[in-house]
């Protein structure tokens, strides 16, 4: 037990005499000049150990430049895989965006159906086939969709594209667009609010025999410039007045139901030496923006606008 207390005693006696000669060193190495002893010792210290410190650099710096790399690495691994679930995510957003635009074009298509027609299947254009002297395109509907030559082919509330040729094999189908040369079809002219595009029908008031819009011949002539013809001086048609077809030539019934909107009288007019009136017409069908149609195969007698 004395001896426990004597020790404990001593450590105490010691340590108060490294703090005061800790202190003391202090003193004399901040009052003393830099070429002091203590700075002296200082600076020898420091080249005796300055081997060692590089030791130990050489050693430690490669461990710390490999955890660096290694934590880089990490830091580049979870980037990528971010950016990589960033691009999946906008291609998937892209994609349903596609899906949505396709969803209401087809429902827009499917809208302008009328209940008196029949139509074929929803037919994809494959691919133009025209040259200098036709316009023309392929669809991806045939024989085996019930598609036969001379059938009308429409695309959205029913406007005419043109019809079909007698290409047709069992599971395609050629299509001459309204703007080609050999394409014609009876036509009447209406004015705009007088007729619905989408159920092809006609304010009574268009249907007086005593009132007479213009009726004729749509082709494009040898000029190039796509038109009715045949229309008589008389009649009311102007610019800004609708092209549908008429279904009938005197009591004779044509390739095409009555009713289908062809395009906007772009020009009217008539010298004294005509016969008929000049009428350009703006079709409504665009061949370029074509990717789907519908190919009627039948329709009811009656149909349409009332002849």
């Amino acid at each position: 037990m004395g001896r426990r207390k004597s020790s404990a005693a001593g450590g105490l006696t010691a340590l108060f005499i490294l703090c005061v000669a800790s202190l003391a060193l202090f003193t004399v190495y901040v009052k003393e000049g830099s070429g002091g002893p203590l700075h002296t010792v200082q600076l020898g210290a420091a080249e005796v150990l300055k081997p060692v410190r590089g030791v130990v650099a050489f050693v430690v710096e490669p461990v710390l430049e490999a955890g660096e790399r290694v934590t880089g690495a990490f830091d580049r691994s979870d980037e990528e895989a971010l950016q990589e679930r960033l691009r999946q995510t906008q291609g998937l957003a892209a994609q349903a965006s596609r899906l949505e635009r396709e969803n209401a074009r087809l429902r827009e298509l499917l809208k302008g159906e009328r209940s008196f027609y029949e139509y074929g299947p929803l037919a994809r254009v494959v691919a133009p086939v025209s040259d200098q002297f036709t316009n023309r395109i392929q669809i991806d509907v045939g024989s085996e969709d019930g598609i036969k030559p001379q059938m009308p082919v429409v695309v959205g509330e029913n406007t005419l594209v043109g019809r079909t040729t007698n290409d047709v094999s069992r599971t395609t189908a050629q299509v001459m667009l309204v703007t080609d040369r050999e394409f014609a079809a009876g036509v009447r002219i209406i004015p705009p609010a007088e007729f619905d595009p989408a159920s092809g029908q006609l304010s009574p008031s268009v249907t007086d025999p005593n009132v007479s819009y213009g009726e004729g011949l749509l082709r494009t002539n040898l000029e190039g410039y796509f038109g009715v013809e045949y229309v008589d001086l008389s009649s009311r048609a102007e610019k800004g007045d609708y092209v549908v077809t008429s279904g009938r030539a005197g009591n004779r019934e044509l390739l095409f139901p009555p009713g289908l909107f062809v395009g906007t009288i772009e020009s009217v007019s008539s010298q004294d030496i005509d016969q008929y009136k000049k009428i350009v017409v703006e079709p409504s069908m665009d061949a370029d923006d074509l990717e789907e149609v519908r190919v009627i195969t039948d329709w009811g007698p009656g149909v349409g606008v009332p002849g």
